[in-house]
């Protein structure tokens, strides 16, 4: 069985406020068929931008990033991009347009690359290994 919502919202945030000085709640939503979670942080000179969706189905919908004024430093998405499923279908991918495909978006999302599912807590780890403070 899934974690409840509350339980699962509970954990990414006490992760996230554990991980950064100054974390800001900017939305908690939970209903019967899904819950959203979104919270952002300062991390030295970035910006770093959470947002999850849970769904009672069990799958969820995610997005990391880390910005620099404003530009794209890198991201982490679980979402139907094109060229996250070009990548991994070929010329299929038409066939899977709705599908959530972890993926990674480099600066100024230059390039897609393929990734393993992301959580709050590996995230912040790629953060720190890749972006020291």
């Amino acid at each position: 069985m899934a974690m409840p919502f509350t339980q699962a919202l509970d954990l990414i945030i006490s992760q996230f406020q554990a991980a950064f000085e100054n974390p800001t709640l900017v939305r908690r939503d939970e209903r019967p068929n899904r819950a959203l979670l979104e919270m952002r942080d300062n991390y030295g000179v970035y910006q770093v931008h959470l947002r999850e969706v849970l769904r009672v189905d069990g799958t969820r919908k995610y997005a990391y990033y880390v910005l620099h004024q404003s530009r794209l430093i890198g991201g982490f998405d679980n979402a139907p991009n094109p060229r996250a499923l070009r990548l991994k279908y070929g010329k299929n991918y038409v066939h899977h347009r709705l599908e959530l495909v972890p993926h990674r978006h480099t600066q100024d999302k230059a390039a897609v690359e393929l990734t393993g599912e992301m959580t709050c807590g590996l995230f912040i780890a790629w953060l720190q290994a890749n972006l020291p403070n």
